[in-house]
């Protein structure tokens, strides 16, 4: 075949309408209106792979860590420290990190008064990119560290996605090398991701249970490496072979914890902790109640509907209203009953999630 048929159809796409691209959301936390007119005077022609800006506004902490919580998909924050209060700054900052879970938005302080800098200690903890004294933030050099960190969060944008995509991979490669099908993980995640939701989590949390539900079941792989057949596929078991299943949530979550990072962490928990119960009875630490993550209690929830709705072979799925007793009868029992309260109120849009992720994956096979 000749080269110029392989590569035939590049440049032939055309390229994007620049005016069609979503802008980079970039949140100016200040209580002072000059510097935020300056600012929109400074960033408001800028560009950044051809994406122009939208500036959100806020003048204090609270307004601030709204802001936040409303627009997940915020690029950078330019974020005063001093505004009613000394450490106002310092505030959203541990809100965005700290409650809203999210790591990616690329965050640079800025203070009139030098004397309120932050530590180096607090710039470490809470993930500070940048912090800068106002005086010395010309134009260009406010459009200079606008376009690095924005550019930063794109690449960690890109990373997440492919962090996604390989997790979906493994997971799949995970269950069709133990079960003979896949999908499990996915619909699951999925239904964890629709339940969160419900429950009123901010996005970057959101995102980072469904990422990290992914990998939940990742210690099955394990059991491949016994050679003992029995383990996989549906054959009967013994006592000793139901002792070594369960002994793959310890596995799994020893292998995550590798990574390192903050969704391989709770994927390490969750790997760890999704067949604890309520009342104790779970395995492999027969944790019960709050001591079990919060995560890993309503991954249990989205675990439970995904096994109940597309059981091993030889049992009859659950129809609405049986799925629906069965996490009524489990609720303070297997579950946590707030959550599995949550998740009958908006059963019918968990399982419309379902099914969609369902049709998904089986559309990847």
């Amino acid at each position: 075949m000749h080269d110029e048929m392989l590569f035939a159809h590049e440049g032939s796409e055309p390229a994007p309408d620049p005016a069609a691209l979503a802008p980079w959301k970039v949140a100016v936390v200040d209580d002072d209106e000059s510097v935020r007119t300056i600012t929109r005077i400074a960033l408001g022609p800028l560009r950044i792979d051809d994406r122009p800006l939208e500036l959100l506004e806020a003048t204090t902490a609270a307004e601030g860590i709204a802001l936040f919580a409303a627009h997940g998909d915020i690029a950078l924050g330019l974020i005063d420290m001093v505004m009613e209060e000394p450490a106002a700054g310092l505030k959203v900052i541990d809100a965005v990190r700290n409650v809203q879970g999210n790591h990616k938005v690329r965050l640079v302080v800025r203070t009139g008064q030098p004397g309120h800098l932050p530590e180096e200690r607090i710039v470490r903890e809470n993930e500070i990119n940048d912090y800068r004294e106002k005086t010395e933030l010309s134009a260009q050099k406010l459009r200079s560290v606008t376009t690095s960190a924005i550019r930063a969060y794109r690449d960690l944008d890109r990373l997440e996605a492919d962090y996604h995509a390989l997790a979906v991979m493994l997971a799949e490669l995970a269950e069709r090398c133990t079960t003979g099908q896949s999908g499990h993980a996915t619909a699951v995640a999925a239904v964890a991701k629709a339940l969160a939701g419900r429950a009123g989590w901010p996005e970057a949390r959101i995102v980072q249970l469904q990422h990290a539900a992914l990998l939940h079941d990742l210690g099955l792989a394990s059991l491949l490496e016994s050679g003992d057949t029995r383990l996989t596929f549906g054959h009967p078991l013994d006592a000793a072979s139901r002792q070594r299943i369960r002994e793959h949530a310890l596995e799994g979550a020893q292998r995550l914890a590798l990574l390192g990072t903050v969704e391989g962490r709770l994927a390490a928990r969750l790997a760890r902790e999704h067949h604890e119960r309520w009342d104790g009875g779970g395995y492999p630490q027969g944790l019960a109640g709050t001591a079990i993550a919060i995560e890993s209690r309503l991954l249990a929830i989205a675990n439970a509907i995904d096994v109940r709705l597309v059981p091993p072979e030889g049992r009859a799925p659950d129809d609405t209203d049986a799925l629906r007793e069965h996490l009524q009868a489990e609720a303070g029992h297997a579950y946590d009953p707030d959550l599995a309260a949550l998740a009958i109120e908006h059963l019918p849009g968990l399982l419309a999630v379902h099914r969609a992720a369902i049709g998904a994956s089986n559309g990847r096979r």
